[in-house]
């Protein structure tokens, strides 16, 4: 998969900008490391089929917003 085209560039940027909107209305503040990780899973959820592994993924996702937000990670 080429991740330097063009069309990937735009949708990379668009899925970091939801990514970080969506953190900040949930009341979570993220790393630059943390967005791009997280980026990535929104990134991968409109480039491939969601399947049994991107969705244990999200869920995983799901699960490290809630304990990120309750102060229950580490960072």
């Amino acid at each position: 998969m080429e991740f330097h085209n063009r069309e990937i560039q735009i949708m990379r940027q668009s899925q970091c900008k939801m990514a970080l909107e969506y953190a900040t209305s949930i009341g979570v503040t993220l790393t630059v490391e943390e967005l791009q990780r997280v980026t990535d899973v929104f990134l991968e959820c409109c480039l491939r089929p969601i399947d049994k592994d991107l969705k244990e993924r999200i869920k995983k996702l799901d699960i490290w917003f809630k304990e990120k937000k309750d102060g229950k990670t580490k960072d």
